[in-house]
């Protein structure tokens, strides 16, 4: 029998068995609920790097959808939505640039009330410099908290049945309320506020956007004059499980055949490439390129053959991406050149042989079928004019062509054009110019036998060589390559042709070539210059 000192230690030893069981189940609980907390965070941070991906992946989407809008020919500002994935993208698509009339940046301030409404009539879209964007679906949570920060971009249609107001510049200036308009800067001050809220702080009132900065372009949605190109920003917001990601593209666009200085898809064997000539635009060739000397290329020069025809000497490469040349480049083709569609958007049509000689802003023409001689027609502004093919007599429908352009202008004709007289713009290209003049032929653009010697030629020429099933059909060349020495050809503009055409010979005879690219045609085309193919390009991509 145990004695009470024998009892009381052992009870003694069981309290303290059952104090250290107690710890260290408190220990272990502690331990299992950190590792469930840790658990819960990591399911947590792995659910929103999912759903960061996903939405991510909805904006992307959202540009690519986008862009097969515009192919499709779309009506643009749009705003197109859909489901990709696990995500929602909802992608804007504007026209740049957006303009008042006015140009330049102006100082704003005002507020413009804003419609909720979800319809696509009822725009608004606010992308904020901290990476937040907001769009008429989000004007339509209950939950969404006023926003006070910087934007870089606003596009909003005024709400109501009647016109609102801001200042610009220091003057009041009306809002139609029937268009949408467009404010950006790299950053300027906004607020996003509700003007009534529950007890419960949701929004149950009107949505007002407060705007008060300088700098600021706006304007509304412009109407690109015609032949140039247009430009589109596309903002795509993603979303998945209320994460947002943005994805924006900015200058998309088409790019015409005037982006070359020169192209061409054969030749007579070896014609050459040689010093003294600088192409400031990308040159392409689907046959062999001869070199010799050192001619200056600041822009691409690609082939489709594995090596040059011969070359390239002491040739001077500063195109990008280095090294300023490409072999076995993609065949290019001019099957993109659609007559049929010129013919449809040309603002004058004749028919028959046809002289025309330019003279400012007014062209003075001769054609018997339309009973013209030496009439003198107003240049209309973005003016294409197409000259159709006649059913009988000689010359049925070349095209005589010289003079000085002060305007925008485009010929197009069914057979050839014909250059008989310097060609040139009332303002030089290199000293802000916007004149631009386009040729277009089905067959061959040619100096005739009696263009003056050193003729300056401003214009871009196709001579695209659809006339006739001919392989040596589609040149620009002089009538007679044998003619005594005439000096150089001072073109300013850009040549591409089918079959490449002989200017003159070694011996000397006929000219010599004195080719500058007008830049300014790769972003400024002659009127409804005719697009390389139905791909867009674009100029910049970010996220946001």
């Amino acid at each position: 029998m145990k004695n009470n000192g024998e009892i009381n230690m052992a009870q003694n030893e069981s309290g303290v068995v059952l104090i250290a069981v107690v710890c260290f189940a408190a220990i272990a609980a502690i331990l299992a609920a950190g590792l469930m907390s840790e658990s819960s965070s990591q399911l947590k941070l792995a659910g929103r790097n999912v759903n960061l991906e996903k939405a991510f992946y909805a904006a992307e989407g959202g540009t690519e959808r986008a862009v097969a809008y515009i192919r499709a020919s779309g009506v643009v500002p749009t705003n197109l939505t859909g489901t990709i994935g696990g995500g929602k993208f909802s992608a804007y698509l504007l026209a740049t640039p957006d303009t008042t009339g006015t140009g330049g940046t102006h100082a704003v301030s005002g507020q413009i009330n804003i419609n909720p409404n979800s319809s696509p009539q009822h725009e608004f879209l606010l992308m904020t410099t901290d990476g937040q964007a907001f769009d008429k679906d989000d004007l339509q949570n209950a939950l969404l908290q006023d926003y006070s920060g910087d934007a870089y971009l606003l596009r909003v249609k005024p709400k109501g049945s009647s016109d609102q107001s801001i200042i610009v510049d220091g003057v009041s200036y009306a809002l139609d309320k029937n268009m949408a308009y467009n404010f950006s800067a790299d950053s300027f001050p906004i607020a996003l506020t509700n003007d009534n809220r529950n007890t419960n702080g949701l929004a149950m009132g009107k949505w007002w956007i407060n705007i008060n900065g300088s700098g600021i372009s706006f304007g509304d949605d412009p109407d690109p004059e015609g032949g140039q190109i247009v430009y589109y920003s596309i903002y795509s917001i993603g979303t998945a499980e209320g994460i947002k990601r943005t994805v924006l593209i900015d200058g998309v666009h088409q790019e015409s055949w005037a982006k070359y200085a020169l192209w061409y898809n054969s030749g007579p064997g070896e014609i050459w490439i040689t010093s003294g000539e600088v192409f400031n635009g990308p040159v392409h060739a689907n046959t062999w390129i001869y070199i010799s000397g050192n001619p200056i290329f600041n822009a691409l020069v690609s082939t489709t053959k594995s090596e040059w025809g011969e070359g390239p000497a002491s040739a001077q490469f500063n195109g990008t991406p280095s090294p300023g040349y490409q072999f076995n480049a993609e065949p290019q083709s001019m099957a993109s050149v659609d007559f049929n569609s010129l013919y449809g958007k040309a603002d004058i049509v004749v028919t028959g042989l046809t002289r025309i000689n330019l003279s400012g802003t007014n062209m003075i023409v001769s054609n018997s079928r339309s009973g013209w001689t030496n009439t003198t027609i107003p240049i209309p502004s973005n003016c294409l004019i197409y000259v159709t093919n006649a059913a009988s007599g000689s010359n049925k429908t070349n095209v005589y062509v010289g003079g000085t352009l002060d305007g925008r202008l485009t010929i197009a004709t069914d057979r050839d054009i014909y250059i008989t007289n310097h060609l040139t713009y009332a303002v030089h290209p290199t000293n802000n110019s916007d004149d631009a003049l386009g040729l277009i032929a089905k067959h061959d653009v040619i100096l005739t036998d009696n263009t003056p010697d050193d003729i300056n030629i401003f214009a871009h020429i196709m001579a695209v060589g659809s006339s006739t099933s001919g392989s040596e059909d589609g040149s620009f060349k002089v009538n007679d390559t044998y003619r005594d020495y005439a000096g150089y050809i001072n073109l300013y503009g850009g040549i591409v042709q089918f079959y490449r055409g002989a200017v003159g010979r070694t011996t000397p005879t006929g000219y010599r070539k004195n080719y500058t690219f007008d830049t300014r045609l790769e972003t400024q085309p002659p009127p409804d210059y005719p697009a390389i193919t139905n791909e867009y390009v674009w100029s910049g991509w970010r996220e946001r």
